[in-house]
Formats: structure tokens, C-alpha cells, sequence
């Protein structure tokens, strides 16, 4: 077995989507493979937004990191291997490294760039993920 847990980030960008691709193209080489597909939201926290007013906010933001992540479920389906969608909130890098660690996965496979456009090589994440990570990573450009 190439790897017994992969874990890839997704953000529904171009680049989210074709790391989804590739990890599935890896999982199909082995059905014991778990893949699973995690998405991060990030709640912004301003003085003004407070009570019932940030919960109503934060309640919008995790709902439509549901609503990206099961934009995944037809690739997903499509495998013979264990599939999962996860939804956690935090800072990207950080949640992504931890959750990954926590959960024992052998690989995270992440786009070279997300959501925010930046036209660099390595977006601010994926640099961030490929900088602190103890598991490997696979950069998808």
C-alpha cells in the first residue's frame, strides 16, 4: 500500500480541484486508501460583529464550507475506496497541519494556489503547509 490515508485540501479553486483529481488518481492504485477531502473556513472576528449578529455569520460561513465540500461527492463517489468531507473552521495552514497530524493521514495533497489569486508559485497556504508540515505534501500546480 502507496499510502493508507490521504487527505486533501479543497477550497473549490481550480487548482482545489484538480489536487482532488490527482489524490484520486492515487487512491484508485490501492482500494484500502482512505481519501478524504477537508475544507477550512475562516470566521472573521470584528468588534462590531458580536452576539447573535457573529453567530448568524458563522453559521453562513460553515454552511457554505458544507455546500464546497460536497461539490467533491462525484469524484468521490465515483472511488471503490473509504471517502469523508470535513468542514473545520480556523486558520488555514494551522487547522490543516493539525487536523492532518491528529488523524494520522501518510499525505496531503493541496493546489499550488486557492481562492485569493495570488500569482505566485506557492500561495500563501500551501507555502505555509508544505513549510510546517511533518507529513508529506503534494503540491498540485
Amino acid at each position: 500500500m502507496l499510502f493508507k490515508k490521504i487527505l486533501v485540501s479543497y477550497d473549490d479553486s481550480d487548482l482545489s480541484k484538480k489536487a482532488l483529481q490527482k489524490a484520486a488518481d492515487l487512491a484508485r492504485l490501492d482500494a484500502d486508501t482512505e481519501l478524504n477531502v477537508l475544507n477550512v473556513v475562516t470566521v472573521p472576528t470584528n468588534q462590531f460583529v458580536v452576539g447573535e449578529v457573529y453567530r448568524q455569520v458563522r453559521e453562513s460561513i460553515i454552511k457554505y464550507g458544507h455546500e464546497v465540500v460536497s461539490r467533491t461527492d462525484q469524484t468521490l463517489d465515483a472511488l471503490p475506496n473509504k471517502t469523508e468531507t470535513f468542514v473545520k473552521e480556523g486558520q488555514p495552514v494551522r487547522t490543516i497541519i493539525e487536523f492532518a497530524g491528529q488523524n494520522d493521514y501518510d499525505l496531503i495533497v493541496i493546489g499550488s494556489r486557492g481562492l485569493s489569486g495570488v500569482k505566485e508559485f506557492l500561495g500563501s497556504v500551501s507555502h505555509g503547509v508544505v513549510q510546517r508540515s511533518q507529513v508529506p505534501v503534494l503540491i498540485v500546480k
